[in-house]
């Protein structure tokens, strides 16, 4: 591994913001520091002179002093960490299809319209609380439960047998089990969210933003618009569930400006949202090149000075720096095949939603387990140190590793990650680490001196 891959070092309105990519500490440096940084992290310490003038050298030692001390607290250029799975993999959430049909005809679905390749079906009650059954079999102390389709409200009984169910049962064992349904709106009548908004869930209601851009993504099955039957569910819903809820939003290639269609979420009160690029592969009108690369760059950066002004909830800006994410999730990503599954509609075993109605990559079924132990065994080893472009990448401890499924479906390979969302990804969680650091120095500034206040003053 080379020290490039322990720092990552970028610009941004004004800041110089340093990144120590084993730890995720961030400093800010000044523009002596960033000019004494390339120097000090290859050790030339006798090539500063040739650098900076007579009169800049008493600050350049400083802040190369300034950069040793940073190292020497284990900040900067600190150890690889190594990590364990969580629980020694122990399945702790499932997604269950309890919908294999859908109301709506997504342009860029990954599901086959909601059919998943097969026969529009839907998961029968038995089939669900086998799920849960085989769920807590598992030693985790908290589960997850997400109900998905196709659409799930076209089964809304079994989601609401079943969500007692899962809460009787951890209930009965000591365990918290959290219930999430993922639903595009199109059938939320007064009814339905009356019965959603009773089962005290988090929900994941899908909106592509402008009316246009809605349009032309999740049309009828007819071909009918959608938005604003959509629009007007999402609206009436929200205010009953508080901050139980996140809009999901796709961008393509056919609207690359999406922050307008963030600005139109904000426009109708709608203020805790995601927007998540399309991932085709590369020649349909949809898809995204990297020919987009530099617009959507520059959208990421806009996104991030509109959370500076505007207050709402971004779900990839959410940095938790007390925290931080558990170390497994750091290394691993997203537990597909291990800690995580999907069930299909007759009970068959995933490893994550994108696979289901792939049989390849079925892992068994939620009555006898996971009787493929080689694919589970493929999974298990599946993360950071099992991807030679990800040990090399400054982001890797932001992802994991990237999306397994994306990087089948485009590469072929599951140790090969998907280029572009890789991109994608690096844009997204520079903005989020920028916002932050604008975000703390604001407040910090406002409470007295800090280091660096003057150049914080300059970049406004």
């Amino acid at each position: 591994m080379t020290r490039d891959s322990e720092y990552h070092f970028f610009s941004h309105g004004g800041l110089n913001i340093l990144l120590d990519v084993p730890t995720g500490a961030v400093h800010v440096l000044d523009e002596v520091g960033a000019r004494v940084l390339p120097f000090f992290a290859r050790g030339e310490a006798e090539k500063v002179a040739d650098e900076f003038s007579p009169e800049e050298i008493p600050g350049a030692r400083r802040a190369w002093e300034e950069l040793q001390e940073l190292v020497d607290k284990g900040l900067l250029f600190s150890p690889e960490p190594h990590y364990a799975r969580p629980g020694g993999g122990q399945l702790k959430a499932l997604c269950l299809h309890v919908a294999h049909d859908c109301d709506l005809r997504c342009r860029y679905c990954f599901a086959g319209k909601g059919s998943y390749g097969g026969s529009r079906s839907l998961m029968d009650l038995a089939t669900a609380q086998g799920a849960i059954d085989f769920l807590f079999s598992s030693q985790a102390r908290v589960y997850e439960v997400d109900f998905f389709g196709g659409e799930p409200l076209l089964n809304l009984e079994v989601v609401e047998k079943t969500a007692a169910y899962a809460r009787e049962r951890a209930q009965g064992l000591g365990k918290r089990v959290n219930l999430t349904l993922t639903t595009n709106a199109y059938s939320l009548d007064a009814g339905a969210r009356a019965r959603l908004a009773a089962l005290k869930m988090d929900i994941i209601l899908s909106h592509d933003g402008r009316e246009s851009v809605h349009n032309a993504n999740r049309p009828c099955p007819g071909g009918g618009p959608s938005y604003q039957e959509v629009t007007g569910n999402i609206l009436e819903l929200v205010p009953q569930l508080g901050e139980k809820y996140y809009v999901r939003g796709t961008y393509t290639a056919l609207n690359p400006d999406f922050v307008q269609d963030i600005r139109h979420w904000l426009d109708l009160g709608l203020e805790r949202f995601s927007m998540e690029p399309v991932v085709l592969p590369p020649g349909g009108k949809m898809a995204l090149t990297p020919e987009d690369l530099p617009q959507l760059r520059e959208q990421y950066w806009q996104l991030a000075e509109l959370a500076r002004e505007t207050p709402f909830t971004y779900f990839h800006f959410n940095l938790d720096w007390q925290r931080g994410q558990c170390g497994a999730r750091r290394a691993a990503g997203c537990g597909a095949g291990v800690e995580y599954g999907a069930v299909s509609v007759d009970g068959d075993l995933y490893p994550c939603h994108q696979f289901v109605g792939e049989k390849r990559w079925r892992l068994g079924d939620v009555w006898s387990g996971p009787t493929n132990s080689a694919l589970r065994e493929q999974f298990f080893h599946l993360g950071i140190e099992n991807k030679p472009v990800c040990r090399e990448c400054w982001a890797r401890y932001h992802c994991g590793g990237g999306c397994h499924a994306n990087a089948w479906w485009i590469n072929g390979s599951l140790e090969q990650p998907y280029d572009l969302g890789c991109q994608l990804l690096k844009m997204r969680t520079e903005a989020a680490i920028y916002l932050k650091v604008r975000q703390a120095l604001g407040q910090y500034c406002s409470e007295g001196e800090s280091h660096g206040k003057e150049e914080y003053k300059k970049a406004q």
